[in-house]
């Protein structure tokens, strides 16, 4: 019992990672924010707008952009370089 949970936590922290260098890598390349939030038990990477499109199409029930970004596990904003994107 305690084998798997350790394994689930494990596969869970990678995913975790993995969405968030997404979050950054797309931040950067898009400017705009984004949100790091676990849907179905996975860490997913999700723009705000893409927030707030699935509130208006009613596929987050109860859920305001405000209280996604409380929830959130990461919040990535762009950076700031001095070079363009490429």
């Amino acid at each position: 019992m305690v084998i798997s949970e350790f394994f689930r936590a494990l596969i869970f922290d990678w995913r975790k990672k993995r969405a968030i260098r997404q979050a950054q890598r797309s931040a950067d390349l898009y400017r705009k924010k984004f949100l790091v939030l676990v849907h179905d038990g996975r860490p997913v990477c999700v723009s705000m707008q893409g927030v707030k499109k699935l509130i208006r199409q009613k596929r987050l029930p109860g859920l305001t952009a405000g209280k996604a970004r409380e929830i959130a596990i990461f919040e990535v904003s762009p950076r700031n370089t001095s070079h363009p994107c490429s």
